[in-house]
């Protein structure tokens, strides 16, 4: 197999880019979406073709592993931070598509 060492890295390196943008780009979103749903007091936005909704979650961590449990109740730090679910609706019934997986 011929591949270019420096094609690939470019092309690699270019992609990169344009995902940082997009990222760049989704977070403004979020961040839009979010003042709407903080206006509205509500954890859900649905438009006729999507359906946006937020999820609060609670993560427990401590930097050693295996720990005693009474060790990890003791000494485990909880973070909060929210969760967004982007979801394409099905035009007919206005209800979240599922999505069919490939078998491999």
């Amino acid at each position: 197999m011929d591949i270019d060492i420096d094609d690939l890295l470019s092309n690699w390196y270019k992609t990169k880019q344009e995902i940082t943008l997009l990222e760049q780009k989704c977070e403004k979103y979020k961040k839009v979406a979010e003042k709407i749903m903080c206006q509205k007091e509500k954890d859900v936005l649905k438009s006729d073709s999507y359906s946006l909704k937020k999820i609060d979650i609670v993560r427990s961590t401590i930097s050693k592993n295996d720990v005693p449990n009474d060790i990890w109740e003791k000494y485990s730090k909880k973070s909060s931070y929210s969760s967004y679910y982007l979801s394409a609706l099905d035009k007919d019934t206005k209800s979240v598509k599922k999505r069919k997986q490939k078998s491999p």
